[in-house]
């Protein structure tokens, strides 16, 4: 091999090496199915207060609405009004970052017409400083209920970076928690629906 082909051939090497590494994601995302679900397609869900165990200011309000927005957007479901529960919360005295028990989350389902109840817990959300940009730490866990039981039917762990979606030279970045909020979400309920999760009007 003369010194021209040894060129291209290293460069194509180092191409190559670059496209993989920015299309390898290093998902860290678990489900554990614990009952299983004997209701219809799922049309309508309620999301409790999320819980925010992190750092970042109102880190659990930013992932609760992007959540309920692409349940919306991608699933087609309607998700109880947040104010609606916040209602019933105060008349069942249950404290913002207190999980209701199975007989409140009944009650919750019942008055809210809805198939599911889903609570959520921010374990991490930050921006961390990189070389010359952010990056967006999310972790958390998702607990799904039968609304009907209040039995807890999924649990849904998941961890993902910006930086798991960098791309050559930059291009693409995730640099926000909210940008990144919106990819976890598409992400963990595309997975529900992969694991069995009934779509609406399917």
């Amino acid at each position: 091999m003369n010194f021209a082909q040894f060129r291209y051939f290293f460069i194509f090497l180092l191409v190559a090496l670059l496209l993989g590494v920015s299309s390898c994601t290093s998902s860290r995302l678990s489900l554990e199915k614990k009952n299983v679900y004997e209701g219809e397609s799922i049309c309508s869900v309620a999301l409790l207060p999320f819980i925010n165990g992190s750092r970042f200011e109102q880190g659990n309000l930013i992932m609760q609405r992007v959540f309920a927005a692409e349940l919306t957007r991608i699933a087609g479901i309607e998700v109880a009004s947040e104010g609606d529960v916040q209602n019933i919360y105060r008349e069942l005295r249950i404290y913002p970052n207190q999980l209701p028990s199975i007989e409140q989350i009944r009650v919750l389902g019942s008055r809210l017409d809805v198939q599911l109840v889903i609570s959520g817990r921010i374990t991490e959300m930050e921006e961390k400083m990189g070389d010359n940009y952010v990056n967006p730490v999310l972790d958390l866990t998702l607990q799904v209920y039968d609304a009907k039981s209040g039995q807890t039917m999924w649990s849904t762990y998941h961890r993902r970076e910006g930086a798991d979606y960098r791309k050559v030279m930059h291009f693409g970045l995730v640099n926000t928690v909210t940008q990144l909020s919106r990819i976890i979400a598409d992400e963990i309920i595309e997975e529900w629906f992969a694991e069995g999760m009934k779509q609406c009007g399917k």
